[in-house]
């Protein structure tokens, strides 16, 4: 116990000394407060970059003298865990909404009262801004251009870190089909069979989706037919498991390249 509350009592001197600092340990710092001992010394080292900062304020300097690797969560590469923990430094946000980049640059507007062609326009918009900040996004093709902006809408809140390199990739995709706007269109979203697409007897799809695609009972058929080749795979798998000591040759392609496309 006397142990315990020891452990307590550096937890709380310690984030005093980032509140005295203006510092805000949420954008950099995931706590772990089933184990204090960790956090502790993840807070006293974060600590000691901050006292050092103060002391240069130049990332040349700090290296020379060892410190290499910012230690900021979540940990995306060295340029960006350095430019985030400058930002950070500076009182600036590590992280921002997708709206945040985006307005004043794209107003959003009711989808009713575009035509096609103002909705590729406004769509163009929007990912150019995306793309000046490091955000890329990447649908499947043929997808109807409201649904890809009626996306666009839903998806304004989400936060993404700030980075100086490389980019954020957005599929769009949650990994639950039954709920997604590009089901029709995508290769896994009709590569197996859900409990939803058994319940209604067809491929399950939003009611956004149905306004473009009609599906049929033949659709649930053949998903299930997918489905049980993916669960005989998975079985042949379980019991015969490749030996991980040897290296494992990539297994041949087993496509099936048929037409046997959807009917909707």
């Amino acid at each position: 116990m006397h142990e315990n509350i020891d452990l307590i009592l550096e937890n709380q001197t310690l984030k005093t000394e980032f509140a005295i600092r203006n510092l805000d340990l949420s954008q950099v710092f995931y706590p772990t407060p089933e184990d204090l001992e960790r956090e502790n010394r993840h807070l006293a080292d974060l600590l000691d970059w901050v006292q050092k900062w103060t002391e240069s304020g130049d990332r040349k300097s700090m290296e020379k003298q060892g410190y290499m690797y910012p230690p900021i969560e979540p940990g995306i590469s060295p340029d960006d865990d350095w430019y985030l923990f400058v930002r950070w430094i500076n009182g600036k946000p590590t992280r921002m909404k997708i709206k945040d980049y985006i307005l004043p640059y794209f107003v959003p507007k009711k989808l009713e009262h575009l035509s096609d062609d103002e909705i590729h326009k406004e769509i163009e918009k929007f990912v150019e801004q995306l793309e000046r900040n490091h955000i890329g996004l990447d649908l499947n093709d043929n997808i109807p251009l409201p649904l890809i902006y009626r996306h666009l809408l839903e998806i304004m809140e989400d936060e993404f870190e700030v980075i100086s390199t490389g980019c954020w990739h957005l599929d769009g995709c949650t990994g639950f089909c039954p709920d997604c706007f590009q089901r029709p269109w995508c290769d896994a979203g009709g590569d197996g069979c859900w409990q939803e697409d058994e319940a209604v007897g067809e491929m399950a799809l939003i009611d956004a989706v149905k306004q473009y695609v009609s599906p049929s009972p033949v659709s649930l058929r053949i998903l299930q037919a997918r489905q049980a080749e993916h669960d005989r795979e998975f079985a042949e798998f379980e019991a015969h498991p490749p030996d991980l000591g040897d290296f494992i040759e990539p297994l041949p392609s087993d496509f099936d390249d048929s037409d046997d496309d959807l009917p909707f």
